[in-house]
């Protein structure tokens, strides 16, 4: 199969199964997105259509832009067939949050600059960039936005794929600012994250993208085969994957025992179980989502002898305003909380407040988050010669 041009969600999906690739370039087969999916491309489109707008007008915001924007959400959102009604609301507040901060003084270059140039090794790239902003002579910001619940942290930004590609093609595009700053921009939760890329990183990333192009180019479509992992269940083409239908068809194995096990089985078998249960949580968000649906249409879900029934938890909340006006003043302390992300939401339209919440926070923490890495070479090497000294001893 012929690859004509390498972008940051061919290589990721390249990394992660190469039949998705065949998938995506090679066979007339649509993709099947995601709730999820749909409403990220809704907020996706109607920030970019509201920026446009706002840089013809010059000015902050009014209430015609607001309801601009959201009309562009609403319809963007229905057009690509988003069937989940909280999704509506959750998306029309991170487009009216976002105008919220809109400030007219950025010195915007571009707006969705989509960009296919080739790298000096001759490797053509595409994509697009959500926004990119002059900060000054020497730097500009290149920003994407983000709809996900999560933020990516700082270090994993430097491994960024999607992010080192726009480094790239911004210094290509705009090879007169010397500094690139690279931005998350996630409008759900209101956090940037950010990254850059050295000189000596970008170019890493040239090799990575030359030796890229190299393998995609020599895929056989008749051997590929699809790569069960952690992603599979939010994969758009699921579908269509023999390997992921032979997964689910497949009872649930034994479970080996865990306490001999040696390290390197413990972390294969970590890493085997992450990668199902995300299959198997993805799955089982869509069977909701068919038994919601059937509900809905008084349709029961039911064999010879059983039914699926439905529960629903209630939840009791109070204005208030209204307890403040019924709870004696003495007694409130003892029985209302601060909203942390209220509260930062106001702290930062009061920083000289900052430093004075900052004394008084309390950190507590949850319970632990275990991930697998890989290690860098310069620990491989560490824990070889701690190895061989414990040998010696």
């Amino acid at each position: 199969m012929e690859i004509r041009s390498l972008s940051a969600t061919g290589i990721r999906d390249f990394l992660q199964c190469v039949l998705k690739v065949v998938f995506r370039y090679d066979r007339e087969i649509s993709s099947v997105k995601n709730d999820h999916a749909k409403v990220g491309i809704a907020v996706h489109e109607a920030l970019e259509q509201f920026t446009r707008r706002m840089l013809n007008k010059k000015s902050f915001p009014d209430a015609s832009d607001y309801e601009f924007a959201t009309n562009v959400f609403m319809n963007t959102a229905t057009k690509a067939g988003l069937e989940t009604m909280s999704f509506y609301s959750q998306g029309k507040e991170m487009v009216v949050n976002f105008i919220d901060k809109y400030d007219p003084s950025e010195d915007v270059l571009a707006v969705e600059h989509f960009f296919k140039l080739e790298t000096p090794e001759g490797i053509p790239i595409v994509g697009a960039m959500d926004k990119v902003v002059r900060i000054n002579d020497d730097t500009i910001a290149v920003i994407d936005y983000k709809t996900s619940r999560t933020a990516l942290t700082n270090w994993e930004l430097q491994d960024d794929i999607q992010l080192s590609m726009y480094d790239l093609a911004a210094s290509l595009i705009w090879p007169e600012y010397k500094n690139r700053l690279l931005f998350l921009d996630y409008v759900r939760i209101d956090k940037r994250v950010s990254t850059f890329r050295t000189d000596e990183d970008r170019a890493t990333f040239r090799e990575f993208l030359s030796s890229i192009w190299t393998q995609m180019n020599k895929i056989d479509e008749q051997e590929v085969r699809g790569r069960i992992n952690r992603l599979c269940g939010w994969c758009d083409y699921k579908p269509y994957c023999p390997e992921y239908a032979a997964l689910m068809a497949k009872p649930l194995p034994a479970l080996p025992q865990l306490a001999e096990m040696l390290d390197t089985e413990f972390l294969d078998h970590w890493l085997d179980v992450s990668e199902k249960k995300s299959v198997l949580t993805a799955r089982e968000r869509e069977l909701k989502m068919i038994a919601s649906e059937r509900f809905m249409r008084d349709e029961p879900i039911a064999d010879e002898s059983r039914m699926m029934h439905s529960t629903q938890a209630a939840r009791t909340n109070y204005d208030i305003e209204e307890v403040v006006e019924i709870i004696p003043q003495d007694d409130l302390f003892s029985i209302l909380a601060v909203n942390k992300a209220r509260l930062d939401r106001y702290a930062k339209d009061r920083p000289d407040l900052k430093n004075a919440l900052g004394r008084i926070a309390k950190v507590n923490y949850n319970a632990p988050v275990f991930k697998v890495r890989n290690l860098s070479k310069e620990e491989i090497d560490e824990q070889r010669v701690a190895d061989t000294d414990e040998s010696a001893a």
